[in-house]
């Protein structure tokens, strides 16, 4: 497709992120298309209009299908995440739009904060240090727990997790994992035991950590039935979305000593309200959705998005694809 002017303006690429790296993505599309072509917008919503060919939507600016009526000459949505439920992928397609996730970009950075939040458990550095500033000497209070030896439970089995398996092995952890999508050889090739029942994959780990998109299917996977599951004592930890995770049934693990800690860096609400139970939630580490972060992973995740949008604006196919259009839109 060419980027000419359309109806006598330039043809506009609208960047609703509020972490956005404006230059990432001005390079980015410099790199695949002249400057002169197309003019880029930072944006605080979904615009609406003639005119928008290309749309980078970050995780914190929902999309819906009604967004997408409004959005004519609209050719590519690229979800600066590695998750994009917070767009209409399926209205997307049928719309002949492409829609690409930017994701792999945190690899690293999720996989190393799932083993320091699960390191973190397991040792009661956060307590014992909330023990120390509030007067508390004792170290038999907190227990902490040996790493080697520690059974550690994967719930789903994609890039991050994969890493996280590698360095959980790494410090003698057994490591198992669940994620019915996921072809055996890959959990053979990662020296991963391959659990094909969530429930028993549940009961035969310490500390479980969860790794898997948030969908209708997966909405309140982990509930009162599934932590009960988990032997008395152990730990969890949510690094994926907080809608996962019944939190009602984790607040009820957690008073009764089922669970004896949890790590949670998403929420069903970010931020959470003052009033928000997650926030008394005992024996809780809580994170503002950091995993996520480095200075690296945050100007790659718009380059990434920013060359898709180039690509498929420049006629070409981008990475990161999922979604692509059923047909190609006509100009």
């Amino acid at each position: 497709m060419s980027t000419e002017h359309i109806g006598g303006a330039p043809a506009r690429i609208a960047l609703a992120d509020p972490f956005a790296d404006l230059e990432a993505v001005r390079t980015a599309l410099g790199d695949a298309l002249p400057q002169a072509e197309v003019r880029l917008d930072q944006v605080d919503a979904i615009p609406h209009g003639p005119g928008i060919v290309g749309l980078l939507v970050g995780p914190e600016v929902p999309m819906t299908a009604e967004d997408l009526a409004l959005l004519p000459d609209l050719r590519v949505i690229a979800v600066t995440s590695t998750g994009h439920d917070h767009v209409p992928v399926e209205a997307a397609r049928a719309a002949g739009i492409w829609v690409t996730s930017s994701a792999g970009y945190c690899t690293n950075e999720v996989a190393d904060h799932t083993l320091a939040l699960g390191v973190g458990l397991l040792r009661g550095t956060v307590d014992l240090d909330r023990d120390v500033r509030s007067g508390i000497w004792d170290v038999e209070r907190v227990r902490p727990r040996r790493i080697a030896g520690t059974r550690w439970g994967l719930v789903g089995f994609g890039r991050i997790a994969r890493a996280v398996a590698e360095q959980a092995a790494a410090l003698s952890m057994p490591v198992s994992a669940w994620d019915p999508k996921v072809a055996p050889e890959h959990f053979e090739k990662a020296g991963v035991r391959r659990v094909a029942n969530l429930t028993d994959l549940l009961a035969g780990t310490d500390l479980v950590s969860l790794h898997i998109p948030l969908t209708p299917e997966t909405a309140d996977l982990i509930g009162a039935a599934e932590l009960a599951a988990m032997p008395t004592g152990s730990f969890l930890v949510n690094v994926s979305r907080g809608e996962i995770l019944d939190h009602a049934a984790l607040t009820a693990a957690l008073d009764s000593g089922q669970l004896k800690g949890a790590a949670l860096d998403t929420l069903p609400v970010e931020p959470p309200a003052a009033d928000d139970p997650a926030l008394s939630l005992k024996s809780t580490v809580l994170n503002p959705h950091a995993a996520w972060y480095s200075d690296e992973a945050r100007r790659r995740a718009y380059a990434w998005a920013g060359a898709a949008v180039g690509a498929v604006l420049s006629g070409g196919r981008p990475d990161g694809v999922v979604a692509e259009p059923s047909h190609r839109r006509q100009r």
